[in-house]
């Protein structure tokens, strides 16, 4: 049967905690999980998507960001910095391990989206596919927001600066993207998707779902998600179809 296990994945600035669903054959395919601004590796969303994802025969590997959930290593610099060097040195660590066929896939939520983008175009590692759910094109609400929201100024260090890139306007066109996003987001407005969408390059794909909101907390609109998603790591050469 398909298990899971804790980790503590090194970083230049300490462990990451993180969590790794394993299927029943390995090497296989690994879709690593990123986690939004305030969320943390073990939501309800990122649980279920080890269980699915592990159960089609993927590897997938959800954690938490410098600072977040279970992580006590400090965040350093700011919040982009911090967390695409948390990105890269999980990439570095998954790809190293023998449970990795080599092929790895990127979903993110949110803030995890955008970092799943700019670390997809970044060539430091070879990323298959990308999944991106209600993901911000423009970051300037959270650059405002570290400013001037009491609920960050508790969670970040004094004086903590967002880091860049802003906005994704001089992204590449990085090919075999999808893009997910709820049109009642009260949180990132769903034009944003559209701006990503026209970003990237083919093969693409984006979804926007009528009623959904930033968290997708209607289970209808969570569970097509979860399936579209699925099924395009799948077309873009993760999976074995099982």
């Amino acid at each position: 049967m398909p298990s899971s296990y804790p980790l503590s994945i090194p970083t230049p600035d300490g462990p990451v905690p993180a969590v790794v669903h394993l299927p029943n054959r390995t090497p296989a395919p690994v879709v690593v999980c990123c986690h939004g601004l305030l969320s943390y590796k073990d939501s309800s969303k990122f649980v279920t998507i080890g269980e699915k994802y592990c159960s089609a025969g993927m590897v997938v590997v959800r954690f938490d960001f410098s600072g977040c959930g279970e992580s006590k290593t400090v965040q350093r610099e700011s919040v982009l910095f911090s967390r695409l060097r948390d990105l890269h040195s999980v990439l570095d660590y998954v790809q190293r391990q023998l449970w990795a066929n080599g092929t790895t896939g990127l979903l993110g939520s949110s803030l995890g989206g955008y970092l799943s983008l700019l670390t997809a175009a970044s060539n430091q590692h070879r990323i298959q596919a990308v999944v991106c759910w209600a993901t911000p094109f423009d970051l300037s609400g959270i650059k405002l927001a570290l400013s001037e929201s009491d609920e960050l100024k508790q969670f970040f260090p004094p004086g903590f600066q967002l880091g860049g890139p802003e906005n994704l306007r001089d992204l590449p066109p990085i090919p075999r993207v999808l893009v997910i996003h709820g049109q009642q987001d009260e949180t990132v407005p769903w034009h944003d998707a559209v701006a990503i969408y026209r970003q990237v390059a083919e093969p693409k794909e984006l979804c926007l779902m009528q009623t959904a909101d930033h968290r997708l907390l209607d289970p209808h609109w969570r569970k097509m998600a979860m399936n579209l998603s699925l099924e395009w790591f799948r077309e873009q050469g993760l999976g074995d179809g099982v």
